[in-house]
């Protein structure tokens, strides 16, 4: 695994730079046209490194790749295995996430409130916790030289728990605020005595 991604990092860093020397020489192309002072050699150097790096990363995705290549294909194997178990847990996971979150409301009360909040910052730390294993299987296909898997499912969960707790927010924003109203003192007052006080008001 180590010489595995020695080789990964060889082969990300010779394409990076393959792609950087060509718009290099162009500058220096420029810079020359427009009689910009600079070491005559820099050009040849830049050349003598791509081709070094040409011949460093032969050597690496060489015969180095070649002599670890049934132990690789042996490992990918097993790789592919543990992909496919991750993607059944994902569909369970999904399953049981829109099964179980607050979805529906039945009623706003405080402790309907605070059980919706706890369920939603539950499954935000399952969430998380998938999505890193997602992570470290992506670096294991990128290593292994597999397609990268996207998985949305979780992609899903993770949306929903914002729009979950964002929707939760306005029903207790909304709840709180009508408790307080309930407690205000004008909304205890009569009918009679209501009737009797805009009366007075209008004659005086």
């Amino acid at each position: 695994m180590r010489v595995m991604t020695h080789l990964r990092d060889v082969k990300m860093i010779k394409d990076r730079t393959q792609s950087e020397i060509e718009p290099m020489k162009q500058v220096i192309g420029l810079l020359k046209k427009h009689n910009v002072k600079m070491d005559e050699d820099f050009l040849v150097k830049l050349e003598n490194s791509k081709t070094s790096l040409v011949d460093v990363s032969e050597k690496a995705l060489g015969p180095v790749k070649e002599a670890i290549l049934p132990l690789q294909n042996k490992e990918a194997t097993n790789i592919k295995d543990r992909l496919r178990k991750f993607e059944i847990k994902v569909a369970e996971f999904r399953q049981d996430f829109t099964t179980n979150c607050p979805y529906n409301v039945s009623s706003s009360d405080p402790n309907v409130i605070e059980e919706s909040y706890r369920i939603i910052g539950d499954y935000y730390i399952k969430t998380l916790v998938m999505e890193q294993e997602a992570k470290d299987l992506n670096n294991l296909e990128t290593l292994f030289d597999m397609q990268k898997s996207t998985y949305k499912y979780l992609k899903d969960c993770s949306q929903e728990l914002v729009s979950l707790k964002q929707m939760w927010d306005l029903i207790a924003l909304i709840d709180y605020q009508f408790e307080s109203w309930k407690s205000t003192l004008w909304e205890k007052i009569d009918t009679d005595n209501l009737t009797r006080l805009v009366g007075e008001m209008r004659t005086g």
